[in-house]
């Protein structure tokens, strides 16, 4: 999940939101975190998303929302079989099917224009 949020974050249409919860890696040790209400980072590590939380993932679907602008219709939704959900898209997009929500997300922000 880190390579997914790494590209998350490597998007222009990327920015931290309050309540987001981050993931900061330091010496081997893992410490998460809630970004603050101006959505500010205190220290000189480099955090990743969190994006099993899902209040980052509403956040992150804002942000997908935002980016292509006026569609704040967008929502995420599973695509399912007779065996349950066998991938994840975002409905309104003509993106890719994903593994993930959270892969599908992350996929529609990096296409925004």
């Amino acid at each position: 999940m880190t390579d997914l949020a790494k590209r998350a974050v490597a998007s222009p249409h990327w920015r931290w939101m309050p309540g987001m919860r981050r993931l900061t890696f330091d010496g081997g040790h893992l410490y998460p975190s809630r970004v603050a209400d101006d959505g500010t980072y205190p220290g000189g590590l480099f955090p990743v998303p969190d994006l099993e939380d899902p209040a980052t993932l509403g956040c992150l679907l804002a942000l997908v929302r935002e980016a292509h602008a006026p569609a704040h219709w967008l929502t995420t939704a599973p695509l399912m079989t007779a065996g349950g959900v066998h991938g994840w898209r975002v409905q309104g997009l003509d993106g890719p099917v994903c593994a993930t929500e959270a892969e599908a997300l992350v996929a529609a922000l990096e296409a925004a224009p």
